[in-house]
């Protein structure tokens, strides 16, 4: 009886740490779908340095930051990052030329960066003119190489025809992530937008969000199709979802 009973004690303990090691492996992926959104213009090299340090320890999905701190941010990830790192390009309304954003793009891959996020033009967006959008898109996509390539579409500005043909465009120009608004005064998430954004491009892309600001919006953007969350408290969300395993 002894015998069993012990072998009762090793299982249970068994499962329990399977049931932890489990738990864990799920919250990481939880945590690595968030993206540090650090483009704010008021934003110093210090509070850039933390937050890279954050997104190191928590392993979180990237850090967002303008072109002109990439080299910096590369340094402070150091020479073995656990989070990727991400130019955002033309931020916030896409109102550079297409050779100013192929230039700066080519600059943020030669400086390290693992993927770029520019945003779409958007006034010829509203113009329809179409044929401009595509050739901008399918020059972005030459210029990254082997880096990826997010478009980010400003969602909030636009109708939502534009936006189903924005999603039609992108995807035919092998886009393969398409982001939310993100513009400045961006709070919250639109669940609406969302779906319709997945519904558009099927499964050809990623779609992020911006605005996350909760566990309860968390969940809201991924039950509606997100797939990557950006957040200016991605850190802090990161850590409270690592308290539901301690």
């Amino acid at each position: 009886m002894t015998d069993i009973n012990q072998l009762e004690k090793t299982d249970i303990q068994q499962i329990n740490d399977f049931k932890r090691e489990f738990n864990i492996q799920a919250t990481q992926a939880q945590i690595s779908k968030f993206e540090y959104n650090l483009v704010d213009a008021t934003i110093d090299k210090g509070t850039l340095r933390r937050a890279c340090q954050d997104a190191n320890s928590l392993k979180l999905g990237a850090v967002c930051v303008l072109p002109c701190f990439v080299k910096s941010c590369v340094n402070f990830l150091g020479s073995d990052p656990q989070t990727s790192l991400i130019a955002c390009i033309s931020y916030p309304h896409g109102g550079d030329t297409t050779e100013i954003k192929v230039a700066a793009v080519k600059r943020a891959v030669k400086e390290g960066v693992d993927e770029v996020e520019v945003t779409a033009p958007l006034a010829f967006v509203k113009d329809g003119s179409w044929a401009y959008v595509k050739r901008e898109f399918k020059k972005l996509k030459g210029a990254v190489k082997r880096c990826g390539l997010r478009i980010n579409i400003e969602s909030d500005l636009l109708t939502p025809a534009e936006i189903a043909k924005i999603c039609t465009v992108a995807s035919d120009c092998g886009i393969t992530s398409l982001c939310v608004s993100s513009g400045v005064n961006r709070a919250g998430i639109n669940g609406e937008t969302i779906s319709r954004m997945r519904s558009a491009v099927k499964d050809k892309c990623t779609i992020k969000t911006y605005g996350v600001s909760s566990l309860t919006e968390m969940n809201t953007a991924v039950s509606m199709g997100a797939g990557i969350l950006g957040s200016k408290n991605a850190a802090d969300l990161a850590r409270l979802i690592l308290k539901t395993i301690e």
